[in-house]
């Protein structure tokens, strides 16, 4: 995992930069040019949501989702250990909810064409499927990693 993990971030690196690059490219064409790309909305829309969807699983790597820890420091250890493994299942199912739902809207739009690229719009929403499927893994791997170190603990 940890080289997907890289893999990951790299992505997120690209996708960033060239979302960031478009949009300078955008708005210089526009107001020193004149002249609008009739294709850098579409990137940048396209392009921001494969980076929240594969941006995901990282934040949950680094446990970096918002969580009221105030609270959750109150429970007794088997409490916590406990509500760990929930939390981790609730993750499984948003992956696996999140995989399913997209495979359906792919199959509905994967005779559309966005009109500014010119790309199928299921390739599109495949960032939610890429991003779900990821999500699975790393959260799997978290729960395998926490259930061989448990008699460490």
């Amino acid at each position: 995992m940890r080289y997907i993990n890289k893999l990951a971030e790299a992505i997120i690196t690209i996708l960033f930069t060239a979302i960031v690059i478009v949009g300078f490219l955008q708005v210089f064409n526009r107001f020193v040019l004149n002249l609008s790309l009739s294709w850098a909305e579409e990137f940048q829309k396209f392009g921001f949501i494969w980076l929240v969807f594969i941006s995901i699983p990282v934040a949950y790597n680094r446990a970096a989702h918002l969580r009221v820890d105030t609270f959750f420091n109150l429970f007794p250890d088997k409490l916590k250990t406990f509500m760990r493994w929930v939390i981790d299942f609730l993750w499984i199912g948003l992956s696996l909810s999140l995989v399913a739902h997209t495979w359906r809207l792919m199959q509905v739009t994967k005779f559309q064409t966005s009109p500014g690229l010119g790309v199928s719009m299921s390739i599109v929403y495949a960032g939610l499927a890429v991003g779900g499927i990821y999500l699975f893994f790393c959260v799997l791997d978290n729960m395998v990693n926490r259930f061989k170190s448990r008699g460490t603990e």
